[in-house]
Order: C-alpha cells, then structure tokens, then sequence
C-alpha cells in the first residue's frame, strides 16, 4: 500500500523522468531529421516519407533513452530532498535508502515492462520498415521527385523537362516531353501545367496536360502534325521494382518468440541478439540504485558530479552492449563474455556505489572524485585570474 511519502516521491521522480524522456528523444531525432532530409532529397524521394523513418525510429531511440530518464528522473529527486534536508527528515524519521527506493522500484518495473515490449516486439517491426522505407527510396517505388531544368528519362524513349515542380514533383509547370520509338516516329508535347494521377488498375502514370501543343512527326510523312489542346492525357507504365525482402531474414527484425523459436538453430547471430535484449531490458532495474547513491550530495558544495557520471556510465554500456552484440553475432565471442560479463560488471559497481551511499557514514560516493573536481577547478580559476590580470 503506498503512503503519502511515496506519492510525494513519486511526484518528484516523474516530472524530471518524462521531461528527460521528451528532450532525448527530440535531441535524437533532430539529430536524425537533417541526415534524412539530406539523403532523401539527394536521392530525389518525397519529403514526408522522412516523417515516417522517423517514427520508425523511435522505439530504436527508446534503447537508450529509458534507461537515461528514469536515471535522471531518480537522482534529481534524491538529489533535491538532499540538497532541501527532505532526505534528512526522512532518514530521521525511520525511512531508510531503500524504502525511498521503492517508489522508483514501481516505476523501473513498470518501465521493464514497457521495454519488454518496445525491445522485443516493436523494434523488430520499426527497424523492418526503416529499412523497407530506404529501400523505397532508393529503387524509386515511392516516386521520385521530377527535377526542375533537368531531362529526366522516365522509360520507353520517353524524356521529360519541367521548369517547376511542386507537391513532391506531381505538379508541374512548363513542361516539354519528347518519345522517340525505334522506327524513328518522334512525338513531341508542350504545356503549361500537368499533373500525375494513378489509373484504376495501378498499372499506368497518367500525365493529365493543360494548355499545350502536341507535335507528331514521322519519318515517312513530308511534314508534322500538330494539334492544339486544352487538356491531353499522356500514359506512362509503371516501372516493376525489385521486392524488399521479407522481415525476420536478419536477427534483428525477429520478436522475442522468433528468436526464441531459433534458439537452437545454431545461428550465432539470434543467439547474440536474443541475449542481448534480455540484457538491455533487464538492465532498467539496476538504475534506480544507480542514480540514488550518485544523487547524495553534501549541501555545501552542491556540485552535479553525480549527473555526469551516472550518463557517462549508461552510455559506456550502452556501447559496449553493442560492441558485445556485434561480436557475439560474428561467433568470435560468446554471448556469456560479451554481453553478460559487462552486464555483472555494471551490477557489482552499481552494488559499490549503493552500498557506499546506504551503508557508509556521510555516504558520498563521488567524495573523492568531488574533492579532485574542487582542487582542478580552483587551480584553473587562479590561472584564468593570472592570465587576465597578465593582458
């Protein structure tokens, strides 16, 4: 049954969590964006299909940034009741470190949960159609934008010119196209708009033409014809692209009851992928007695050594888990050394850290890391003031 002091913790552990989650992953994805919009209009593709990849690449994200906001969402709670003397009433009143422990404990399982499902069925989804998504790209079976001042070869013989384009390259402005068959008949257009329409079969690109002239010329006849229109339909076959393959082909685009399905194939790759999502989805439990000792401060300096260290921590075993998968799938390392080793060495200095700030007299863990920041940071203050009095 919670108690009024767990809600209050609660509160206090929530805001910064879900404010970090927001920021890291829009950081992330911004990140991204620019890349993205870089290649898909370098390769001449739709600009929404970049919102898309995007999306697809958030449970991807997720990896990392749960596991960053719930570490912060923990330590800047204990860091405030530290810093207000809260934490000292609590500990005076009975409270121990690990009864404040227990509500983030709720919330770090719930967020298991929720990484269970994010690591093990939605990323295999999101990371499939990422891929299907720059594949589409680059083959052109989301339709290319037609290139303004440029003659754009669409197939059979046909090449067509536009002055502007608009809409992604389905709207078009000025526009000349010539089709020239093997027997030498020449079939020249001219107009000032046109637009692209599907036909009902999905077969054909009907190029809709208004305002322009059309010119038919035959090597046989003495002179063209041409005709005047108003508005000329002018179909184009649909190119046949190449098929994406089908999800699950790589380790990494199968559920967890895929690759635990394939545990005994004998492919290294699921064994290294199946090992390392457990990893990663368990490893959010350990975070709360990771962030409550790095969040004990002592009032009088107040420094953020711990916020530093703590995500320089995270992110060095967020790296050397996918060194360890990568290594792991190639077969040159077992999943036991690669993957699980780095994970106990986490659990035993988290356990160090915990220990030291529950059970430890003036429990700072970062004390002598605090005491080496404050003699560096004096020490240059001196320099700069030296140099400045120097010019």
């Amino acid at each position: 049954m919670l108690k009024k002091v767990d809600y209050y913790i609660l509160k206090n552990t929530i805001v910064p969590l879900l404010a970090t989650l927001g920021v890291a992953a829009l950081l992330l994805l911004l990140e991204k964006m620019l890349s993205l919009f870089d290649f898909v209009i370098n390769q001449g593709g739709p600009i929404d299909v970049v919102w898309q990849m995007l999306g697809n690449l958030m449970p991807q994200y997720l990896t990392l940034v749960i596991p960053l906001a719930m570490f912060l969402g923990v330590l800047l709670a204990i860091r405030k009741f530290a810093l207000s003397s809260e934490l000292d009433a609590f500990l005076s009143c009975g409270l121990s470190l690990h009864r404040l422990l227990f509500p983030s404990f709720l919330i770090a399982l719930t967020l298991l949960a929720i990484n269970i499902i994010v690591v093990g069925f939605v990323q295999p989804y999101s990371k499939y159609a990422y891929e299907e998504l720059i594949f589409d790209v680059r083959s052109g079976a989301l339709g290319a934008a037609i290139k303004s001042n440029e003659f754009t070869n669409l197939g059979e013989g046909l090449t067509l010119r536009i002055e502007e384009s608009r809409n992604s390259g389905r709207e078009l402005i000025d526009i000349f196209a010539q089709k020239e068959d093997a027997d030498g008949h020449i079939f020249s257009v001219s107009a000032k708009s046109g637009n692209f329409f599907a036909s009902p079969d999905q077969k054909y690109i009907i190029l809709r033409l208004y305002e322009g002239s059309l010119i038919d010329f035959d090597a046989s006849q003495d002179r063209p014809r041409i005709l005047n229109f108003d508005m000329h339909d002018l179909p184009l076959e649909v190119p046949m692209f190449e098929q994406f393959r089908n999800r699950g082909d790589e380790a990494a685009e199968m559920t967890f009851l895929e690759l635990w399905a394939e545990r005994n194939s004998g492919d290294t790759a699921i064994i290294a992928t199946l090992h390392s999502r457990a990893a990663r989805a368990l490893s959010i439990l350990i975070v709360p007695f990771l962030a409550v000792p790095l969040g004990l401060v002592a009032k009088r300096s107040g420094r953020a050594l711990g916020i530093s260290v703590g995500v320089f921590l995270l992110l060095l075993y967020h790296k050397v888990l996918e060194f360890g998968l990568d290594f792991a799938a190639e077969g040159s390392i077992d999943p036991i050394i690669s993957i699980w080793l780095p994970t106990a060495l986490f659990v035993l200095l988290t356990a160090r850290l915990y220990y030291i700030g529950a059970y430890k007299v003036g429990g700072t863990p970062l004390k002598t890391l605090e005491m080496i920041s404050e003699v560096i940071s004096e020490a240059a203050t001196k320099i700069f003031k030296r140099l400045k009095m120097a010019s």
